[in-house]
């Protein structure tokens, strides 16, 4: 009965986004925080509808839907905002979602992913063809391209090792590795990333080796700080942290997870800058 419901739903929306594509303005669901602070900063948030959960800090008064987490996403959630696009980064999903949503009419974009300049510009720029800002997209590459080549330029001396992990209670910690936009973060702050010698991606590390690493600061999802009630909670949980010179000068640090997904960014250029200044400090 549900499916049954379901195709109903999609063919009516099909015949009513037909009837209504040469006349509508955009009506975009934006799923991912790295494409949501693109809208936001080619001053095309007038044309969101919805955003995904990664993005509610975008929407501090809550004025836009949630339609939940970029993995987990539902087509008939999604169809309830009536969009006319879905724009997301290659983490959206499902893909059995997805597919509906395409049945039905509704354009679905997937933005490049990677954490080079030149990523970042396919992602402005796909972005500002659906929006029909081009000419802000010339501007703001500029401006990050600036801001990026700024962060190169400076001297720092010091070169601390920090690492990226993931913790989950009863199981290794999740590390993150080369190929990583928190390794390429964590680089333009000035620091190395010992974990990115040995692998790419993420990968499971037991605390012995992180304790053989001595990293100086150890980089934790906000979340997780959070839940976990900051660097004492984190201790509690994990005590052989305890033997890490990150955790001796109480150098456990959280780091925006809405920084790290979907490619470098902006708010990844904005966490840079604000590292270095934490890895400088005397």
């Amino acid at each position: 009965m549900k499916q049954t419901l379901l195709f109903i739903t999609l063919a009516f929306f099909s015949s009513f986004t037909l009837a209504n594509t040469q006349s509508e303005p955009n009506r975009i669901i934006s799923v991912g925080s790295s494409v949501t602070e693109l809208l936001y900063a080619l001053d095309a948030k007038d044309q969101l509808v919805a955003i995904d959960i990664t993005s509610k800090h975008f929407d501090p008064a809550g004025e836009l839907p949630q339609v939940g987490y970029h993995r987990q996403l539902s087509a008939e959630g999604l169809m309830a905002q009536n969009p006319t696009h879905i724009i997301g980064s290659n983490e959206m999903g499902p893909d059995t979602a997805l597919a509906l949503l395409k049945s039905a009419g509704i354009k679905v974009i997937t933005v490049p992913a990677g954490n080079s300049e030149a990523d970042l510009d396919a992602r402005i720029d796909t972005v500002a063809n659906v929006t029909g800002k081009e000419v802000q997209a010339i501007e703001l590459k500029d401006k990050l391209h600036q801001q990026m080549e700024n962060l190169a330029k400076l001297d720092p001396k010091h070169h601390p090792k920090a690492i990226f992990a993931m913790l989950s209670e009863g199981r290794p910690a999740t590390i993150a590795g080369s190929e990583t936009t928190v390794d390429k973060v964590i680089q333009l702050a000035g620091g190395k990333n010992p974990a990115n010698q040995d692998f790419n991606s993420y990968k499971s590390m037991s605390f012995e080796a992180i304790i053989n690493i001595q990293p100086d600061y150890i980089l934790v999802p906000q979340r997780t700080w959070d839940a976990m009630g900051g660097q004492q909670g984190i201790l509690q949980k994990f005590p052989l942290l305890a033997a890490t010179s990150a955790a001796s000068n109480n150098q456990i640090i959280p780091v925006p997870g809405s920084a790290l997904i979907g490619g470098f960014g902006i708010e990844s250029i904005e966490l840079s800058r604000t590292l270095y200044q934490t890895f400088q400090r005397d």
